[in-house]
């Protein structure tokens, strides 16, 4: 049985600076705040370097090293 407990929040504790990895995206959550689709430019399970982390009122948006857009952070999880 999974304990509860040790729900995984990692992206909650991104910050710039670290590497994250894309573990997918529903169309609301691009949708939501108007981000890019990772679908168009990044690789399912690939590695990114985060440069800059854009906290909003209900999202954050993550941009990355050598990749244009800004990117939901629910989309990726903290390496």
């Amino acid at each position: 049985m999974k304990d509860l407990r040790k729900i995984n929040l990692s992206f909650r504790e991104i910050r710039e600076g670290d590497y994250v990895k894309f573990v997918g995206c529903t169309k609301e959550q691009v949708n939501w705040g108007n981000n890019t689709d990772p679908n168009d430019f990044l690789v399912h399970g690939g590695i990114y370097f985060v440069e800059k982390k854009i906290v909003k009122s209900s999202h954050t948006k993550l941009i990355f090293r050598g990749v244009e857009g800004r990117f939901n952070s629910v989309c990726f999880v903290r390496m």
